[in-house]
């Protein structure tokens, strides 16, 4: 997101990462009211509705906090490993655990090994640690993120009710074990609540360890808007903020498309070379609230080399969508090589579009970046309110 002006301190419709602290406003209470909950269990269920800000509370607010040593009594020594269940949880699991650096990444076969590890009983996690690189008197915090993928991946991937269970199984150990300091945080969508029911343990734990992410009130809204703008280096004008504020419903869903709104005004105004304040202009060139996602969206889509590869864009997005009710369409996963038999076509042409749609600053398939995919990878639309509005 850099320009000629600088950073675009707005993230658009992806959540915020670890870095990127400094950008992050008006949730320092959230994150406060997270660490006090921390420091009286270790397994801690972070919950809200689509796009309320699960993920970017934990990244954003809460690590970098555990970092800097805000719980005291924990210390300031943590490791943190970072996953999203998918379609194999106990790989992702030994995957974040090596990306942690808590084994070694040229080891011969680790993540299988470790794998292995995780597999042998409930106590497999523990157990792993213990074996791992992690220094004595470290804490470890394990992030789960999208934890509901346990229950929607389940019915797409077969993942065995036997593995998912073993894997909840390895978490609630993990943290209720005194002799290693595993803490384990899980962000989920508040509709799959009542599917925790279905393994022993879990809705005990979520239960004691909830944390429900309220609304935003106007005067952390407003600072979400500004003081990342100030970072950036600009001020934006006072008309445009109210416009802002009043653009946006109460519907936590609109926390994302706020975002990309920002993100798109101020590339308009880095491209138009202006010398003043982001301004009501600026935002209204980008379509504002209503449509800067999709006509983003649409630029993307008509930026692809032919009919071919639109032809195939099409498919992808009508293949990761469920039409559930007449305005209501609901996620639906599928890995690369399912996607390449329903598209078609040289999967050269696949593999470049959903890069298109997944690339820095735009971010409208998930793996988001330039990681390399699988046949077996997971492809997701980035976030439900993309589907409403394109």
């Amino acid at each position: 997101m850099n320009s000629s002006n600088g950073i675009n301190p707005f993230p658009g419709i992806r959540p915020f990462d670890v870095q990127e602290k400094y950008l992050f406003f008006g949730r320092e209470d959230q994150t406060a009211e997270l660490l006090t909950r921390l420091r009286k269990t270790r397994f801690l269920a972070v919950v809200g509705s689509s796009g309320s800000g699960k993920s970017s509370l934990v990244r954003a607010g809460l690590i970098p906090e555990l970092h800097g040593g805000t719980m005291a009594a924990a210390g300031s020594a943590w490791e943190v490993a970072v996953m999203k269940p998918g379609g194999d949880p106990l790989t992702n699991l030994a995957k974040s655990l090596v990306d942690a650096d808590l084994y070694d990444p040229d080891q011969e076969d680790v993540v299988s090994m470790i794998r292995a590890s995780l597999s042998r009983s409930g106590m497999g996690l523990v157990d792993t640690i213990q074996q791992s690189d992690l220094e004595s008197k470290t804490n470890l915090l394990i992030v789960v993120d999208q934890f509901e993928e346990i229950f929607r991946f389940r019915r797409m991937t077969g993942i065995s009710e036997e593995e998912a269970g073993h894997f909840i199984r390895l978490l609630l150990e993990a943290s209720q074990d005194e002799s290693c300091p595993i803490y384990v945080v899980l962000t989920m969508r508040s509709d799959f609540l009542g599917d925790c029911a279905q393994f022993g343990g879990l809705a005990e734990a979520v239960n004691e360890g909830e944390y429900i992410i309220p609304r935003l009130n106007r005067n952390q809204r407003k600072q979400a808007i500004e003081a990342p703008s100030r970072v950036g280096g600009r001020e934006m004008s006072n008309r445009l903020v109210q416009r802002l504020l009043n653009d946006i419903s109460d519907d936590p869903d609109q926390l994302p498309i706020l975002q990309h709104a920002l993100m798109r005004t101020w590339e308009y105004w880095v491209q138009a070379g202006s010398e003043g304040p982001v301004d009501l202009e600026h935002y209204q060139a980008t379509g504002g609230m209503t449509e800067a996602l999709s006509r983003h969206a649409d630029e993307v889509f008509q930026s692809l080399p032919d009919g071919e590869h639109r032809r195939i864009a099409t498919l992808i997005f009508k293949s990761l969508t469920e039409k559930v009710s007449e305005n209501r369409g609901i996620r639906r996963p599928m890995q690369l090589n399912e996607l390449h038999e329903i598209c078609g076509g040289d999967i050269k042409h696949l593999l470049h579009v959903i890069d298109e749609f997944r690339k820095t600053g735009c971010t409208f398939l998930m793996p988001a970046g330039e990681s390399a995919l699988q046949k077996h990878t997971i492809i997701d639309i980035s976030h439900e309110s993309l589907m409403r509005v394109w």
